[in-house]
């Protein structure tokens, strides 16, 4: 019988991918599970791994939301875990994680991620509004700048299983009863916020949010993004934010990142007149790029 379904999303990572798999093969001794690749990169037909239990699914790049609704479709499992390509799994979990959450009716599970260094990695944040929107961008930039007294404090204070507003779609479990009953992922979100808006959607619905510490692993953050593409995911990173906010938040927060966002670029739009700069300054005045 099959518990967990292990969904994976490769855009143009086959050879972090490659590694993720690997880990998870290594690791997990102890439940039953399967993985379920969604290659969104068919130009590039995925290598077919000589494993049990392990479905690559061919499609066209629709989005990060389409793809693991596609994923969804093809699982078996009763947990959905969500996967990103670019992590290696370093500890057997799976089964602590059924005991502690198998009573629950939780809406979704965010797993504790760390850098390659093995040092915390946040992964689960404050509800996406204006104000929250800037304590979650300080957050992250503790951890850049390598504070090492506000780190401590950080993960001493996520060492336990807590309820928390949102989690990171990079290591996600959700039931998958409940993930349909939700509708899964908005596919409108084509690249970004799509793991807030089902916590949104899911802790609207009566569901909370958790973040369990215990799982260990490794996100290789940032590199997920390959070169070539850079200037678009921010682009992406922006048209979702904005759709967000028009679906979660009020007119006045509405409002103040649009106008925030609308300073910043018209700013940047002189100062550095890239593609990106001038793609989101029209995309804040209604204009379609894609």
């Amino acid at each position: 019988m099959i518990k967990f379904s292990i969904i994976i999303v490769n855009y143009k990572q086959e050879n972090l991918l490659k590694n993720c798999i690997s880990s998870i093969y290594n690791t997990f001794k102890s439940s039953t599970f399967e993985v379920i690749i969604i290659n969104n990169s068919p130009e590039n037909k995925l290598t077919r791994f000589n494993l049990p239990n392990i479905k690559i699914v061919e499609t066209k790049n629709y989005g990060y939301a389409n793809a693991n609704n596609i994923g969804v479709k093809n699982a078996l499992g009763k947990y959905l875990f969500f996967l990103n390509a670019d992590t290696v799994i370093k500890t057997d979990f799976l089964t602590e994680f059924e005991k502690e959450f198998s009573e629950k009716e939780f809406g979704a599970v965010g797993l504790g991620l760390c850098y390659s260094d093995g040092g915390f990695q946040p992964s689960c944040y404050l509800e996406n509004n204006f104000l929250n929107e800037i304590k979650n961008k300080k957050l992250e930039i503790i951890f850049k700048k390598n504070n090492a007294v506000k780190k401590s404090e950080i993960e001493k204070k996520y060492s336990t299983i807590q309820k928390v507003d949102w989690v990171s779609g990079a290591g996600m479990i959700v039931k998958k009863d409940i993930f349909k009953k939700i509708g899964g992922f908005d596919e409108r979100f084509f690249l970004f916020y799509e793991d807030a808006d089902i916590c949104k959607r899911l802790n609207d619905a009566g569901f909370d949010i958790f973040y369990y510490p215990y799982s260990n692993i490794v996100h290789l953050k940032g590199e997920n993004v390959n070169a070539e593409f850079n200037n678009i995911t921010y682009y992406f990173s922006k048209k979702s934010q904005l759709l967000y906010y028009k679906l979660h938040n009020s007119f006045i927060q509405n409002l103040m990142v649009r106008t925030y966002l609308i300073v910043k670029f018209s700013a940047l739009r002189i100062i550095n007149p890239s593609r990106m700069n001038i793609l989101v300054f029209k995309l804040l005045f209604g204009k379609k790029n894609d």
